[in-house]
């Protein structure tokens, strides 16, 4: 770290002392790709008692690392919560969190799972878009899919009080959906379909890059991609997709 970063590292927790003086609750969503984590991220980000919309790209390997969270998320929002909740989401295995942080009894793990292959053909359609050609690759998107559903699978199963929700919810059950993550938080104020916009909203490598996030409202929306999935790896997904959202009603 520069020591210009250093520096306003320190003015602003001066300026928001909070930070290190009050008790911080934190949210972690653990999901994957096109999982619409970045609809729900804006849906929790809008309410008063939450700070955070995207994804920092940070490890969390200690409780410092939650402190770095703080940080970055007042440098990008300019907001303070006092009593409420900082909010991050990790998408991929490469980000690491400790058993430290996840046993920890103020982070809330909320798993976030959407079925494999409407989460496939999101991810290919983000590829067109953004000229990724990594994204279009079919078969090492089902494996990053079920290797990130594999590890979610572990979490669930080990940490207590981690909620698991199944995406399509969001968009065909939204009241129910938002009224049961409320409760799990035990925020005082409803969560609703609509949402802000934040500084990076729609910006690659922060969450959803589509005009479909700055719509400012949950919809849904259809795609009617054709794609070829090899039956061996696309049943492996899908087994690993049940055994997630079995776990819902234990």
């Amino acid at each position: 770290m520069s020591i210009k970063s250093k520096i306003d590292k320190a003015l602003l927790i001066l300026k928001h002392p909070s930070v290190l003086l009050g008790k911080q609750n934190y949210i972690l969503i653990l999901s994957h790709m096109r999982s619409r984590s970045s609809l729900l991220s804006h849906v929790l980000g809008s309410h008063d008692e939450v700070c955070g919309y995207g994804e920092l790209h940070y490890d969390y390997p200690k409780k410092s690392s939650l402190l770095k969270m703080h940080v970055e998320l007042l440098k990008d929002t300019g907001q303070s919560t006092t009593k409420g909740f900082f909010l991050d989401k990790l998408l991929h295995n490469s980000f690491v969190v400790s058993h430290d942080i996840l046993k920890r009894k103020n982070v809330y793990i909320l798993i976030l799972v959407r079925e494999p292959e409407a989460t496939v053909k999101s991810i290919v359609k983000m590829g067109e878009v953004t000229g990724d050609e990594g994204y279009l690759d079919v078969d090492a998107m089902l494996k990053y899919y079920t290797n990130r559903l594999n590890y979610l699978y572990q979490i669930a199963q080990k940490y207590e009080g981690v909620l698991i929700i199944d995406s399509d919810n969001i968009v065909d059950s939204t009241s129910e959906t938002l009224n049961r993550i409320k409760n799990w938080l035990g925020l005082g104020d409803e969560l609703t379909s609509s949402y802000k916009k934040f500084k990076k909203t729609g910006s690659a490598g922060h969450g959803d890059p589509s005009l479909n996030i700055s719509a400012g409202e949950i919809i849904k929306t259809q795609n009617d991609l054709a794609l070829e999935f090899e039956p061996t790896l696309l049943n492996n997904a899908k087994e690993i997709y049940s055994k997630v959202i079995g776990l819902k009603a234990s």
